[in-house]
């Protein structure tokens, strides 16, 4: 004996005889191994599609990865070089404001040592050009 559910389906009804009780378990235990089985089938194949899914995020991430290091290299390069620029119109900015209050540049400091070692050489040469004074007793 079968009876129809709300959903349509056919399912066996129970009287109540040992028979039938019988028939009853036997379709429940049917059916629960068949959610188990289908249960393991779908297990596997929802597995394969999670790693699918991962190894899709994992190239997604590299290449996102890939082209963050490629705009932080250009960022770098480009603020090296804004940089440079920067200190190059500030350190002649500065000299240009030094020379006019009357500072002198690190060039022409270096200019006037140069001089001096120049007149230094002249004045050791024309010392051992001159003729040495006689002892005084």
């Amino acid at each position: 004996m079968t009876e129809t559910t709300r959903k349509g389906r056919q399912r066996p009804k129970w009287t109540g005889s040992p028979g039938e009780l019988r028939l009853y378990t036997k379709q429940i235990w049917l059916a629960g191994l068949g959610a188990f089985s289908r249960s393991e089938e779908d297990a596997e194949t929802f597995f394969n599609t999670l790693v699918k899914a991962g190894e899709e995020i994992e190239n997604r991430t590299r290449e996102a990865a890939g082209m963050v290091e490629e705009v932080r290299d250009r960022v770098r390069e480009k603020a090296s070089g804004t940089l440079e620029r920067v200190e190059r119109v500030l350190d002649d900015g500065l000299a240009t404001t030094l020379g006019r209050i009357g500072i002198p540049s690190q060039r022409d400091i270096d200019a006037i040592h140069a001089r001096l070692d120049a007149l230094t050489a002249v004045l050791e040469e024309l010392r051992t050009q001159l003729p040495r004074p006689a002892a005084k007793k």
